[in-house]
């Protein structure tokens, strides 16, 4: 019987961010498919238990601390990957952090911290693994941006800036790699029920819950979205099922609100 076209057996795959959140559900759900899966982010505390995670489903893991800020620590993960695995065959750069601020109050090193994350460390990224890919012939980068990437967002506006880059850096890089065996694709997530951004919501908005149910408003489904509902998605950007996907930027936001367009 033939292999499913969404199968990952005997994939290599780095997850950036790979400790909590979206990036933990990524990693997981790559191990279920059938692939090796080595996470990296700021902080080993949450990345050791998600790679044990990984290792009860039978699959090798080993976790990196490292802000993808600093190039350094991107190249030593990609390297050390492609070393102790033998290639790199995935490489998700979904590590990311922003706060929520207007505009006019974000100061220059906010600024540059939330780019340096969202943008600068996703370049990173994809310039050390497109290196191991276009040497081994071949492989799939998916970056995770949002869709503040796209209607931009009037309290993160330093993040829908850098996620703008991101989609656009996508279509650069798949343009420039795609004839070398190389697919680049983005996802661009809704709002999505993570610990992080729940974290943020409640230390900076003094009526949270108002928010969090005007958001969900705001979904065509009326809710926010399960980390699984992004990491599913992310095995078919990963997998041959997508084969002649390149430079596209996916939405997984639960849909236009209702009566959008309507006179």
């Amino acid at each position: 019987m033939a292999s499913s076209p969404f199968s990952l057996e005997g994939k290599i795959a780095i997850v950036t961010g790979g400790g909590v959140g979206i990036g933990r559900s990524i990693a997981t759900e790559f191990a279920r498919a059938g692939a090796d899966v080595v996470i990296a982010s700021r902080k080993i505390e949450n990345l050791e238990p998600a790679a044990a995670e990984i290792r009860t489903l039978g699959r090798r893991s080993f976790a990196m601390a490292l802000d993808v800020r600093q190039e350094e620590g991107v190249r030593e993960l990609v390297e050390r990957t492609s070393r102790e695995l033998g290639r790199l065959d995935i490489m998700v750069n979904n590590a990311g952090a922003s706060f929520r601020a207007k505009p006019e109050d974000i100061s220059p090193n906010g600024w540059n911290a939330v780019v340096g994350i969202n943008l600068n460390g996703v370049f990173f990224g994809c310039r050390w693994a497109g290196r191991q890919m276009l040497a081994q012939g071949g492989g799939v980068i998916i970056n995770v941006a949002s869709i503040a990437g796209i209607y931009g967002s009037t309290m993160m506006a330093h993040y829908g800036a850098a996620k703008a880059a991101v989609i656009n850096l996508t279509r650069s890089l798949a343009t420039a790699w795609g004839r070398q065996g190389i697919r680049v694709n983005c996802i661009a997530p809704g709002p999505v029920e993570t610990q992080g951004y729940l974290d943020v919501l409640h230390k900076t908005t003094p009526d949270a819950q108002k928010v969090y149910d005007a958001v969900a408003d705001r979904v065509g489904m009326g809710r926010w979205g399960r980390v699984e509902e992004i990491a599913h998605p992310c095995i078919f950007l990963a997998s041959a099922a997508s084969a002649f996907m390149n430079g596209a930027t996916l939405v997984v936001d639960g849909g236009p609100p209702p009566g959008l367009g309507e006179g």
